[in-house]
């Protein structure tokens, strides 16, 4: 396994995916459809290269665990489109801008998913506690 690559959120087809699904101008819940689809497209690369979650050592138990990564969310898809030079830095700014106004306002984590009480939820990094 490549250095780097347990800890990878887009891997090189995912970001050709990313190329190819933003030329048509997605809206606010395509893209948040899209994250969901790459996320379960990096459970699937790294099961079938064998690649294992990076190691935590846990702050609540002293031990170490596998970490569980993050889904990709519409903000990281931002961040990815900047890097394969699909959009500009002032673009970024822009879209990140409107990512954090569709949130607020259809009242969504940073997933992209209803919240109940408007409060991101951090994800357990130890799958023990």
């Amino acid at each position: 396994m490549p250095s780097g690559d347990a800890q990878r959120a887009w891997f090189p087809e995912m970001l050709s995916e990313l190329g190819r699904f933003w030329i048509g101008h997605p809206n606010w819940a395509d893209v948040i459809s899209f994250c969901e689809q790459m996320t379960a497209l990096r459970t699937d690369i790294h099961e079938k290269r064998g690649i294992h979650p990076p190691m935590i050592t846990c702050r609540s138990c002293g031990q170490k665990h596998a970490l569980t990564l993050s889904p990709i969310s519409p903000r990281s898809l931002l961040f990815a489109l900047r890097k394969i030079d699909a959009i500009a830095a002032e673009d970024l700014k822009r879209l990140d801008k409107e990512w954090m106004r569709y949130r607020k306002t259809e009242n969504l984590n940073a997933r992209g998913h209803r919240n109940a009480d408007g409060a991101d939820v951090k994800p357990q990094t130890c799958a023990r506690h």
